[in-house]
C-alpha cells in the first residue's frame, strides 16, 4: 500500500466515528479537503478532488506531505501554518482566503476554512476545506462550470460516503439485477467486480434475527410500499459478524414496485461501543442500586445527579422525598473540622492533581447525630464533550471508628501500666526475642532500653539459674499452668548479680498456643541485701558485745531495765549479767543530781516535764540519738567519767522495743584534755613566733638583697668594660636567684601551714599577661627563642582573680619553660569557655607550650614534689629550689584547679590550667577598625607567630598573605598581584634577615616607606643593631617580640593618623630624661643601703629631681609639713613611727583638692601586706628588691611623665 493511501485509511479510521465532524464537512459546496497535524507539512493528506481542481495527475505518488506541490509557495506554507495556531481548541473556526497555483497555469483563490479535531487523536489533528472564494460572473462558460462543479461534487460525495462508511444499493425488480456502490462492496468485504444476485444479498444477513427481519422488511417495501431503516448483522466475506444499518425505499410505477434503493452502512464500531455502553450501565446501575457500600454521582460543580439507597440508608434518609434529597449538598453533611480538609482534596481532584483519593471523615445524619464514613472519590472526566463528574463511594465506619478509639484506649492504658509499672516487664518470644521491654526492666539490669532489646534472656541470668524453672516454663507451654513464679539471678550491666522474682505468663493464639511470654521481675536485691546485713549486723553485734571488753554496752526494757550486759559493762562497772538483768535499773549507775539537773534542761527547753528514764531516751524516742558526757558509779561506789550514746530499738514496724547505751570510759580522755589545752596554748604561740619570724626574715634577707640587686642594676646601666659587664651580670643574676629560692620557700611554709589566703580583685587579663611576658622575655631572647602571646581578640579582658598569685603561677611556669629550652619557641595562650546557665563566669585556660627537653614518663608525677626536680642532675645543671611547680599547683588548688601536663621526652612540654573566674560582661580588647589597612604581608619562618598575626588581624576583616621567609616575600612583591598596605616582617629568619629583606624591597623593588610601611618583629637582645638598622632603612616602627594586640593596634593606629616621622617601637622611655619641671620627691628609709640604692635611682631617672630624705616616719610627717612634695617612696618596718602609722597621719593632715601620691617600699613577705598598705591609705606598692625598672614604671604612672 502506497503512503498516501496509509495516510488516508489513518486519517479516516480517526475521524469516520465522529457524524459532526462529517456533518460540517458536508455542510456547504466544496471543492476539496485537507488532513494534517501540528507536523505540517509532513504527514499531508490531500483528497482527490482538490488534485483535480488544480489539474494535478493523482497518479504522482510523491504528491504528498512535504512533497506536495500545493505548498511549494512560502505564502501557502505560512498562511496554512497561522491557520493552525490559531485553531487552539475545536469550538472556534479560523478562515483564510489562499491563492494557489494551477498546475495549467493560472492561479485560483479559495476560502480555507480550518478546524481543530485534536479529540479524535492522541496528537493535534486538523481539517481543512476549500470553498471557492468568490462566485464567477455569468456568461457563456457557466453550464461548463456546472458541469465542473457537479464531477467536483460527485467525487467529494463519494470521497464522503468512503469517510462515513456509507454505500449505496439498488434492486431492479424489472431487469432483476443487483447493484451495490464500491462502499457496499467494501462492507461486504467482497472485490468491486462482485456481481451480487438477490438471494445472495440476503444471505449476507447473519441466519436467524437478522436474516428473518430483513426479509421481511424487503417483502413489505414491495408489497406495502413500506421503507424501512434497520441495524443487523451480516457475515462479510471474511466471516467477520458486524453490524450494518440498512436503508431501504421502494419505488413504484402503474402500481408495481419497480426498484428498492438505499444505503447501507458500517456501524460495527459504533453499535459495539453503545451494546458495550449498555451492558456497562446496566452492570453500574445493579451495582449502584443494590450495593452494600453507598454510591453518589455528582457534578464537578456540585450539582446532585445519583444517589443509590445505601447511601439514603447511612444518612437516615430512606423515608425522604427524592426533590429533598436531590437538594442535599456535601457541605449539608460533612462535619466542620473537617470541611476544610474535604474541600481541598476535592478541589485538587479536579484541577487534576489527583486521579483519587480517599478521606476518613465526621458527618451528621438526618436525625443530628455525628456518624464516621470512609469515602473513596475518583473523577470521570469529560475530555471537552461536557461536565466531568465525581462518583463518591460512601462506607458507615462509626462502629469501626468506635472499635479503634477503644482498642487505642486499651491500648494506652496498657502501654501506660506497662511503662510505669513498678515493676520490670517485657515481651518476649518462645526463642527469647525481646518484642518490648519497659524503662524499669532496663534499669534493674543497667541498660538503656535500645541495649536491652539486643540481649538475649539467657545472657541476663546467672548461669547456675539458667535452668531453675525449665520444669515451669514446660508446664506453661502444656497448658497446664497458667503462670508461674520463681526467684533467680541475673547479672547486672557491672556485672554485679541482681536478685529478683520473676513472673511468667503466656499470650497464646487461636489455637492455644503461646506466641509471646510477659515476664514481671520485681527487684529483690536490695530486699534481699538488707536481710543478709541485717543478719550480719545482728551478728557482729553480738559478737562485738561479745568480745567488746572495753566499751560498755547495756540493752534495756521500756522502763529502763536491763536485758543485756556486755563484757565491757562488766568490767567497767564490776557486776555480771546475771546481777543485773532482769533487775537492775540503769538509773542506778548514775548520780541522782546529774540526771535532775539534765531534766531540768529539757523541760526548760521542750516546756513539759521531762524527768527519771525519760531523761536518757527523750531524744532517742523522738528519732535521734542523744550523746553525752555523764558519771558512772561502780559496784563499790567509786565514779568515772563516760561518754553515752543512747539510740532507739525499734521491730520492723518501726515501734520501739528498747534502748541501747554505749559508753565509753574517758578518765584517760579528759587528763589528755587538760594537756591538749595547754599543748593548743603552746602551739598558737609558737605559731605566731614562727609567723613573726619569717615576717622578720625576710625583712632581713630582703633588705640587703636590695641593696645587692638595685646597685647592681644601676651599674650594669653605666659604661663598663666586657669583663665587669659579665661579672655585674653574674652578680645580678645569682641575687635573683637567692631571691627566688627564699620566696619559694617562704611561700611553701606559708600554703603548708594554711596561712596563705586569696585575694580577689578586678584585674585587666591582658596586661597581666603582657606584664608576665615581659619578665622572661628578655631571658628568651637572649637564648635565641621566640616567644609566643596566643590571646584571642574575644577574650574578656577583666576578670576577678588574685592577680599576684596568678602572675606567681604564670611566671614559675614560662620562666621553666626558659631555662629547659635551648632552641625553638616558647608560647602562652588563654582562652575561654562559657558555662551553661552561668552568664556571670567563664571557664579560663591558661596554657604554656614549649619545645625544651620534656620529661621522661616516669618522671611525670615527681616533679610536682617539694624539693624534688625530674633527677638530681637536672638540679646541678639548672639550679632552682624545686619548688616553683609544687607551690603552683597548691596555688591551684586554692582556686579549685589543678596543673595538667603532656610532655614527650626530647621534643617539648606543655603545663596548663583552668580556672573560673567571674568577669565583666562582654568587655573584650575594642580596637578600631583600620581604614586604610586591609591587605597585611606576614613574612615569618614562625608557623605559629604567623597564625596568631592572623587571628589578631581577622576580627577587623584584614585579609593575611604569609611568606615563611624573606625569599617567598620577594617573590610575592616582584609578581604584583595583591597591592599591601602594610608589611610585618620578622628580623630573624633563614636565608635573609628582616633587615636585609627591607633593604631589597625599599632598593631593588623600588617601593618606598609610603607605598608599603613595615613594622618589624625583633627580640629585646637585637634592640641596639635593630634600631641603628630601621634609620638608616627609614622602617618607622618595630615591636618587640611577643607581639600584643593592643600594642600591634596601636601601632596601626599611629600609621593612619602620623604626628611625626621619627621612629617608633613599642620600647619604654630612656633610663634618663630631662624634664625642665623639678619634682620634690620624698624618700623614707632608714636603712642607708637602701636610701642611698633609692637616691641612687631616682637621679638616675630623673636627674634634676629634688629628692627629701626622712629615716622614719615621724621624720616623715616632719617634711610632708614642711614641703610641698610630688612623689612619697615610704618604707614600711622603721623605729619610733612605721610606715603605716606616717601614712594616716599625712592623710590625715593633706589640704582638700590635695592628694601626695605614696608607693610603699616593704622587705615584709607576709600575707595580705599589699592590701595592708592600700587599707592605710598608700596608692600602691613595690616589694624589695626593686630595680630601676620598677621605680620608673611608678614615677611614669604617678608623675605623669613620658618619653615625650
Amino acid at each position: 500500500m502506497s503512503k498516501r493511501k496509509d495516510l488516508k485509511a489513518n486519517y479516516f479510521q480517526k475521524i469516520s466515528s465522529n457524524p459532526s465532524v462529517l456533518d460540517w464537512l458536508t455542510r456547504d459546496t466544496f471543492c476539496g479537503f485537507w488532513i494534517l497535524n501540528k507536523s505540517f507539512p509532513v504527514n499531508l493528506w490531500v483528497n482527490d478532488a482538490f488534485f483535480k481542481e488544480l489539474n494535478y495527475s493523482l497518479d504522482n505518488e510523491e504528491y504528498i506531505g512535504e512533497n506536495s506541490p500545493f505548498i511549494r509557495s512560502h505564502t501557502v506554507k505560512e498562511t496554512i501554518q497561522s491557520l493552525l495556531e490559531r485553531a487552539d481548541d475545536e469550538k472556534s473556526e479560523v478562515e483564510a482566503t489562499i491563492n494557489f497555483e494551477k498546475k495549467s497555469g493560472g492561479t485560483i483563490s479559495l476560502l480555507a476554512t480550518c478546524k481543530n479535531i485534536s479529540s479524535l487523536s492522541d496528537d493535534e489533528l486538523f481539517i481543512i476545506k476549500f470553498q471557492e472564494a468568490s462566485e464567477k460572473p455569468a456568461d457563456e462558460n457557466i453550464l461548463k462550470e456546472k458541469q465542473r462543479e457537479f464531477k467536483n461534487l460527485q467525487t467529494v460525495y463519494h470521497e464522503t460516503n468512503e469517510l462515513a462508511k456509507v454505500g449505496g444499493w439498488e434492486v431492479d425488480l424489472v431487469k432483476n439485477k443487483v447493484t451495490w456502490t464500491k462502499v457496499t462492496k467494501d462492507i461486504h468485504e467482497v472485490s468491486q467486480d462482485y456481481e451480487p444476485a438477490l438471494s445472495e444479498g440476503i444471505n449476507f444477513y447473519s441466519e436467524g434475527w437478522s436474516r428473518d427481519t430483513i426479509t421481511e422488511l424487503f417483502n413489505n417495501a414491495i408489497s406495502n410500499g413500506t421503507p424501512f431503516d434497520s441495524e443487523l448483522k451480516i457475515v462479510t466475506a471474511n466471516n467477520r459478524e458486524i453490524w450494518v444499518r440498512s436503508f431501504g425505499k421502494p419505488e413504484f410505477k402503474d402500481g408495481q414496485c419497480v426498484r428498492v434503493y438505499g444505503a447501507f452502512q458500517d456501524i460495527d464500531a459504533e453499535k459495539r461501543n453503545q451494546l458495550k455502553y449498555e451492558r456497562t450501565r446496566e452492570q453500574y446501575e445493579m451495582i449502584f442500586k443494590n450495593s452494600a457500600v453507598g454510591n453518589i454521582l455528582v457534578k464537578t460543580s456540585g450539582e446532585l445527579l445519583q444517589i443509590n439507597p445505601a447511601t439514603l440508608r447511612i444518612f437516615g434518609y430512606e423515608d425522604a422525598k427524592k426533590e429533598d434529597v436531590m437538594q442535599l449538598t456535601f457541605k449539608d453533611l460533612i462535619h466542620p473540622d473537617f470541611l476544610e480538609d474535604a474541600v481541598s482534596h476535592r478541589t485538587r481532584l479536579i484541577s487534576g492533581e489527583l486521579d483519587t483519593y480517599q478521606l476518613e471523615s465526621k458527618f451528621y445524619n438526618r436525625n443530628g447525630e455525628v456518624i464516621w464514613c470512609r469515602t473513596n472519590s475518583s473523577i470521570i472526566r469529560s475530555n471537552g464533550l461536557g461536565e466531568s463528574l465525581i462518583i463518591t463511594q460512601v462506607e458507615d465506619i462509626t462502629e469501626k471508628k468506635e472499635l479503634e478509639f477503644r482498642a487505642s484506649e486499651n491500648a494506652k492504658r496498657f502501654k501506660t501500666a506497662f511503662e510505669y509499672s513498678p515493676i520490670g516487664m517485657g515481651v518476649v518470644t518462645p526463642d527469647g526475642e525481646w518484642q518490648m521491654v519497659n524503662q524499669n526492666l532496663a534499669s534493674i539490669f543497667g541498660y538503656t532500653k535500645e541495649e536491652f532489646m539486643n540481649k538475649k534472656s539467657s545472657e541476663l541470668t546467672h548461669h547456675e539459674d539458667l535452668r531453675k524453672d525449665t520444669a515451669q516454663l514446660k508446664s506453661l507451654f502444656k497448658k497446664e499452668i497458667d503462670t508461674y513464679s520463681v526467684e533467680k539471678r541475673f547479672i547486672h550491666k557491672n556485672g554485679k548479680t541482681v536478685y529478683g522474682l520473676l513472673s511468667v505468663s503466656a499470650v497464646t493464639d487461636d489455637n492455644g498456643i503461646p506466641i509471646y511470654l510477659i515476664g514481671q521481675i520485681s527487684d529483690l536485691t536490695k530486699r534481699i541485701q538488707s536481710e543478709r546485713a541485717l543478719q550480719k549486723s545482728l551478728n557482729e553485734l553480738q559478737s562485738l558485745m561479745d568480745a567488746t571488753t572495753h566499751v560498755s554496752i547495756i540493752q534495756t526494757d521500756l522502763n529502763g531495765v536491763v536485758s543485756k550486759f556486755n563484757k565491757g559493762a562488766e568490767n567497767m562497772l564490776g557486776y555480771s549479767e546475771e546481777q543485773v538483768k532482769n533487775v537492775l535499773n540503769v538509773g542506778r549507775i548514775h548520780e541522782v543530781h546529774e540526771v535532775e539537773q539534765r531534766g531540768d534542761e529539757l523541760t526548760a527547753k521542750y516546756k513539759q516535764e521531762i524527768r527519771g528514764f525519760d531523761v536518757f531516751t527523750f531524744q532517742a524516742r523522738r528519732g535521734h540519738y542523744d550523746s553525752r558526757e555523764w558519771t558512772y558509779i561502780r559496784k563499790d561506789g567509786s565514779k568515772f567519767p563516760v561518754q553515752l550514746v543512747v539510740t532507739a530499738i525499734t521491730n520492723h514496724k518501726g515501734r520501739i522495743t528498747g534502748y541501747l547505751g554505749v559508753a565509753t570510759d574517758i578518765s584517760k580522755l579528759k587528763k589528755m584534755e587538760v594537756s591538749l589545752i595547754k599543748a593548743k596554748k603552746k602551739a598558737e604561740a609558737a605559731s605566731k613566733s614562727k609567723s613573726e619570724f619569717l615576717a622578720n626574715m625576710s625583712h632581713e634577707i630582703r633588705t640587703p638583697l636590695n641593696g645587692i640587686i638595685g646597685f647592681t642594676d644601676l651599674l650594669m646601666r653605666s659604661e663598663l668594660e666586657n669583663s665587669q659587664q659579665k661579672y655585674m651580670q653574674t652578680i645580678y643574676n645569682s641575687a635573683n636567684s637567692l631571691l627566688d629560692i627564699i620566696n619559694d620557700v617562704l611561700d611553701f611554709s606559708k600554703i603548708e601551714a594554711g596561712k596563705l589566703e586569696l585575694s580577689e580583685e578586678r584585674t585587666d587579663l591582658i596586661e597581666l599577661c603582657d606584664q608576665t611576658i615581659d619578665i622572661v622575655k628578655h631571658q628568651a631572647h637572649k637564648k635565641g627563642l621566640e616567644v609566643l602571646l596566643n590571646i584571642s581578640p574575644s577574650l574578656r579582658r577583666y576578670v576577678y582573680a588574685d592577680a599576684v598569685r596568678l602572675r606567681q603561677i604564670l611566671t614559675n611556669l614560662l620562666g621553666n619553660s626558659v631555662k629547659f629550652t635551648h632552641e625553638g619557641e616558647i608560647e602562652l595562650n588563654i582562652s575561654s569557655k562559657a558555662i551553661s546557665g552561668n552568664q556571670h563566669e567563664l571557664i579560663f585556660t591558661f596554657s604554656i607550650r614549649d619545645t625544651g627537653i620534656g620529661i621522661a614518663p616516669e618522671n611525670l608525677k615527681k616533679i610536682f614534689y617539694a624539693f624534688d626536680q625530674e633527677d638530681a642532675s637536672t638540679t646541678r645543671k639548672y639550679g632552682g629550689s624545686g619548688l616553683g611547680l609544687t607551690i603552683s599547683n597548691k596555688l591551684l588548688n586554692l582556686m579549685d584547679s589543678r596543673l595538667e601536663l603532656k610532655s614527650v621526652l626530647n621534643e617539648g612540654s606543655t603545663f596548663s590550667f583552668k580556672v573560673k573566674l567571674k568577669t565583666d560582661e562582654e568587655v573584650t580588647y575594642e580596637s578600631s577598625a583600620p581604614k586604610n589597612i586591609k591587605n597585611v604581608l606576614i613574612v615569618d619562618d614562625n608557623t605559629n607567630n604567623r597564625i596568631i598575626l592572623r587571628e589578631m588581624l581577622a576580627p577587623n576583616q584584614i585579609k593575611c598573605v604569609e611568606c615563611a621567609n624573606g625569599i617567598e616575600a620577594l617573590n610575592v612583591l616582584t609578581k604584583g598581584d595583591q597591592n599591601f598596605d602594610l608589611a610585618i616582617i620578622d628580623y630573624n629568619m633563614p636565608y635573609m634577615n628582616g633587615i636585609s629583606l627591607i633593604d631589597q624591597v625599599r632598593n631593588k623593588l623600588n617601593i618606598d616607606a609610603e607605598k608599603l610601611p613595615v613594622i618589624l618583629l625583633h627580640s629585646s637582645t637585637e634592640d641596639e643593631e635593630i634600631i641603628n638598622a630601621c634609620r638608616e632603612l627609614k622602617v618607622h616602627y618595630h615591636l618587640t617580640k611577643p607581639i600584643q594586640i593592643h600594642t600591634l593596634y596601636n601601632m596601626i593606629d599611629s600609621m593612619e593618623k602620623p604626628t611625626s616621622f621619627e621612629n617608633r617601637s613599642n620600647e619604654g622611655i630612656e633610663d634618663s630624661v630631662n624634664f625642665s619641671e623639678v619634682y620634690n620627691i620624698l624618700i623614707v628609709e632608714d636603712n642607708p643601703v637602701n636610701k642611698f640604692l633609692a637616691n641612687s635611682i631616682i637621679k638616675k631617672i630623673l636627674p634634676n629631681a629634688n629628692l627629701i630624705q626622712a629615716e622614719n616616719g615621724e621624720e616623715a610627717v616632719s617634711q610632708f609639713q614642711a614641703n610641698k612634695l610630688d612623689l612619697i617612696f615610704m618604707d614600711i618596718q622603721m623605729p619610733v613611727m612605721s610606715g603605716f602609722e606616717a601614712t594616716e597621719e599625712i592623710r590625715k593632715l593633706e589640704e582638700e583638692n590635695s592628694y601626695i601620691p605614696i608607693i610603699a617600699l616593704t622587705a615584709r613577705a607576709v600575707k595580705d601586706e599589699r592590701i595592708r598598705c592600700i587599707e592605710a591609705g598608700m596608692n600602691d606598692y613595690l616589694p624589695k628588691p626593686v630595680i630601676l625598672e620598677d621605680i620608673k614604671e611608678m614615677m611614669i604612672k604617678y608623675l605623669n611623665i613620658t618619653a615625650n
